[in-house]
């Protein structure tokens, strides 16, 4: 496809969509362009590849019901990673299954349809915004701060003293708020690449960085699905600590 000529404010950040849906792809384009941003559409592997590299893009947002949309991340991820720029990857409910291979693959956030504009728009524009700057340096969700290069976490502004791996969960669920994340998906997120970890493992882990969370008298922020993980969810803080199948499910 080509690139639609003069919609995009000059010197905006650059988003590469990569969707072969025309529709999808049109909306897409319109919604961003019409939050300041330049985007460009791209089909193929290399098609993603020759935008993001010569247009210094800075994200990329993958349709994964795209062909062979785990390579493409995978490929740009190599490209990007040398530049700051984010991989955020839209979801189909049926196809979450395949959601820790493009963890694996180098993708920083994934978005599940259907999905409201602003979500979109919110994901985007803050990673692009972040890329331009080189300037990631504080995550936070509703009143939890994470300082990414002090690695320190405050909630409330008190802080919180976390394991590496409970800084490393908390960084992902952040990273991917209102999802809920399999334990599979958490692994690889979270843990050291090529280390074993059984399921029961990060089910205890979650459980300590739950109660570390709500040491102080924070409501609940990470919500229990059963049968399928976890996500970082405000809709419970009222809600007492899920305990005994919460963490041992």
């Amino acid at each position: 496809m080509e690139k639609r000529q003069g919609a995009a404010l000059s010197g905006a950040p650059l988003v590469v969509v990569c969707s072969a849906a025309a529709e999808l792809s049109l909306f897409l384009r319109h919604l961003l362009e019409g939050e300041g941003l330049t985007v460009e559409i791209a089909v193929t592997k290399q098609d993603a590849l020759e935008r993001i590299v010569g247009r210094q893009a800075a994200a990329a947002l993958i349709d994964g019901q795209l062909e062979e949309a785990i390579e493409i991340c995978k490929a740009i991820r190599e490209e990007m990673d040398g530049t700051g720029g984010r991989i955020v990857v839209l979801f189909s409910t049926d196809t979450l299954d395949v959601y820790p291979d493009f963890l694996a693959a180098g993708m920083d956030e994934g978005l599940v349809r259907p999905v409201e504009p602003g979500a979109i728009v919110s994901a985007v524009w803050r990673k692009s915004r972040q890329s331009n700057a080189h300037d990631v340096s504080l995550i936070s969700f509703r009143d939890v701060e994470i300082d990414m290069r002090g690695r320190r976490v405050r909630r409330g502004g008190r802080e919180i003293r976390l394991t590496r791996i409970e800084f490393e969960l908390l960084v992902f669920f952040a990273q991917n708020p209102m999802i809920v994340l399999s334990r599979k998906a958490l692994i690889a997120g979270a843990w050291p690449k090529g280390i074993f970890v059984e399921p029961r493992t990060v089910n205890v882990h979650v459980g300590r960085l739950r109660r570390r969370l709500m040491g102080h008298g924070g409501g609940n922020l990470i919500r229990t699905v059963r049968g399928s993980g976890y996500a970082l969810d405000d809709t419970e803080m009222s809600r007492p600590e899920e305990k005994a199948h919460g963490d041992e499910d």
